[in-house]
């Protein structure tokens, strides 16, 4: 499907370029991401799934797209750690929400050669406060049906990082309260 864009100036074109070698080394890392959290062993994998909530304090409810979704149970969930989520108990269904973030090089200058330089692609040492938003989104609104078990990866063509509640104090679930507090109170404001 990105072949048949158009690039509209020459930086585009050099982005173009860049990026048709770059994509299926990301989608790639992407698919090693996805094993590594054995989602093959999976009861469901829902992917692209619309979900909305509406909350008291908005006339609108909040609607998302969710990346991917997957149901374990509770004793897999733990045997895997993918969180420190004690207080689920055994054999109850887990629901991690991961959302998958991509990360791109950036043009530079025209070297001697005539060819474009281009940025490594770095992945970041801590999540995007909007990112954050975001998945506090999805848990929120899968939290009535599921124990849930945020996840966010950012991928690039060399490699990918996973944020979990084990790694990443602000998955866990009093911080991703205040960041569904920010979403709303951002949605408030709008």
């Amino acid at each position: 499907k990105f072949n048949e864009y158009e690039p509209v100036s020459d930086v585009d074109r050099d982005k173009f370029e860049k990026y048709k070698e770059t994509i299926p080394q990301t989608i790639r890392q992407g698919f090693l991401a996805i094993d590594s959290l054995g989602i093959n062993k999976s009861e469901l994998v829902v992917a692209e799934d619309s979900i909305s909530k509406q909350d008291k304090r908005l006339e609108l409810p909040i609607v998302g797209r969710t990346d991917l979704h997957f149901k374990i149970q509770s004793k897999d969930f733990h045997d895997a750690e993918k969180s420190s989520s004690a207080d689920t108990p055994p054999g109850a269904s887990v629901l991690s929400v991961l959302e998958l973030k991509t990360t791109w090089q950036k043009p530079g200058k025209i070297k001697k050669d005539g060819s474009r330089s281009f940025s490594s692609a770095r992945l970041p040492s801590l999540p995007s406060k909007i990112h954050l938003q975001q998945l506090a989104f999805y848990a929120k609104a899968k939290a009535s049906a599921f124990f849930v078990s945020p996840l966010l990866c950012y991928l690039t063509a060399d490699g990918f990082k996973i944020f979990n509640q084990k790694n990443c104090a602000d998955l866990e679930p009093e911080n991703l309260n205040n960041y569904y507090e920010q979403l709303v109170n951002s949605c408030v404001r709008k």
